[in-house]
């Protein structure tokens, strides 16, 4: 099989790294509290609706790239988890969407946001962490690396649980996740080259 081209390499490391440093740096615009409940992105963002637009592509489109990326450099393509995170994208692409709702009750427009929002979780998790699961025979440390993908998900639930609704439960996990894969992937951590079945 043919090996990852370095422009692709370059291109996940750079949307993933934008989508890291937006994502930190956008809760805090405009004298945003990240920490209060109406600090949350969606309510920061509700008549900014490019700012939103624009860290929802980079980071489900970082996010998403370097799955792909990450499939492709240990030769473990999957046409379902492929398809996962792809419904990840589109579910971002729904919560932007139904930005500027009512948050007095919960109407249609509210219900269909945090809908979006749950699928967009579930879905990105899942096409991370099914990999190192489906996968986990076939390489010593994918069982530390599904172990590493729940705790990721476990300080969203945390965060909620703690803190409670707030952009801190945006920031924090998806800064790790975003992390995470820049670890797998471009890092000596994991190191695909070692193993028989990787691309030559």
């Amino acid at each position: 099989m043919k090996s990852c081209k370095k422009l692709d390499k370059g291109i996940c490391i750079i949307v993933l790294f934008c989508a890291l440093v937006y994502g930190l740096v956008l809760p805090f615009m405009w004298g945003n509290n990240p920490a209060s409940e109406t600090g949350t992105l969606s309510l920061l963002c509700e008549n900014r609706k490019l700012y939103f637009w624009l860290w929802g592509a980079l980071t489900s489109g970082g996010i998403f790239i370097n799955t792909q990326y990450m499939y492709g450099r240990f030769a473990m393509k999957s046409r379902f988890l492929t398809v996962l995170g792809a419904l990840g994208v589109a579910s971002m692409a729904l919560v932007a969407l139904t930005l500027g709702h009512s948050i007095e009750d919960w109407n249609p427009k509210r219900l269909t946001h945090w809908i979006a929002t749950g699928c967009f979780i579930a879905f990105t998790v899942a096409s991370v962490a099914l990999f190192f699961i489906i996968n986990r025979r076939k390489h010593p440390k994918f069982d530390l690396l599904t172990v590493c993908t729940f705790l990721i998900l476990a300080s969203f639930v945390l965060i909620f649980a703690f803190v409670g609704k707030s952009a801190l439960m945006e920031m924090i996990p998806l800064a790790l996740i975003e992390m995470f894969l820049l670890a797998v992937n471009f890092t000596p951590w994991i190191k695909a080259e070692t193993e028989q079945y990787v691309r030559k």
